[in-house]
């Protein structure tokens, strides 16, 4: 019978594989327009540095979460931690995508 830790982990790999497929069409294609908040007055490639880093952060922890849950299993406190910081990591990305920190 298969680990329910190795199921829930595999899950969460591969939501970390979509959100750093997604960071990768972002910061380095350039595609600052996937981001549903994105403001077309701001610069393009500001933007899409900004964002992109912090989605390939949000991917890179979230499979950094799955290898942890498949080796040591689930805890909640791990749980809510990642929860935490992608939400706000995500407003980052929204502030981001509004502009702010640009000076042009």
């Amino acid at each position: 019978m298969v680990d329910p830790n190795h199921v829930s982990g595999a899950v969460w790999f591969l939501c970390g594989v979509a959100i750093l497929g997604l960071g990768y069409l972002i910061g380095v294609r350039g595609r600052a327009d996937l981001h549903a908040e994105y403001d077309e007055s701001v610069d393009e490639a500001y933007a899409s540095r900004w964002i992109g880093a912090t989605a390939l952060l949000m991917g890179v922890l979230v499979i950094a979460y799955a290898i942890r849950e498949m080796v040591y299993g689930f805890h909640p406190y791990a749980l809510g931690a990642l929860v935490v910081t992608l939400l706000v990591l995500s407003y980052v990305t929204k502030l981001f995508a509004r502009g702010v920190g640009y000076r042009g």
